[in-house]
């Protein structure tokens, strides 16, 4: 089956696999700490945002637990960069699993946006954060 894609989505999906993910950095401008992108050192002027990568960069068994094939994250998009801002700097609730006991029932998450594993450009693995509706339990 060949399903027609707007020449939007096509260019939008070509260009998915010249991404590149990586982790901002912080600059200080005139006593703000600010968003940068690590390679470039240029600041992001864009706000934060959910900016989409693709699900093959979900590492492990993690990636069985999202069905879309572009995962929106939350950072920044930086021409082809995408910035994945990790949990433990995200500003929102974000849940963690190492808060369960071993043995407890199923999860019931509440929170709006879960931890998952991705590979980072480098090769390095860290986490990144996505929104709950994005990931099955």
């Amino acid at each position: 089956m060949i399903i027609a894609m707007s020449d939007d989505r096509t260019q939008e999906t070509e260009g998915l696999d010249h991404l590149v993910l990586r982790r901002p950095i912080a600059r200080w401008v005139d006593d703000q700490k600010v968003a940068a992108n690590p390679v470039t050192q240029e600041i992001v002027h864009d706000p934060v945002d959910t900016p989409r990568i693709p699900r093959r960069r979900i590492a492990g068994v993690h990636i069985g637990r999202v069905s879309s094939e572009m995962v929106p994250v939350r950072g920044y998009r930086d021409g082809r960069y995408v910035l994945a801002i990790a949990p433990e700097h995200a500003s929102i609730d974000v849940f963690d699993p190492s808060d369960r006991d071993p043995g407890e029932p199923p999860l019931d998450v509440t929170e709006s946006w879960v931890p998952l594993v991705a590979v980072f450009t480098a090769g390095e693995r860290g986490a990144v954060v996505v929104p709950r509706k994005e990931v099955e339990f």
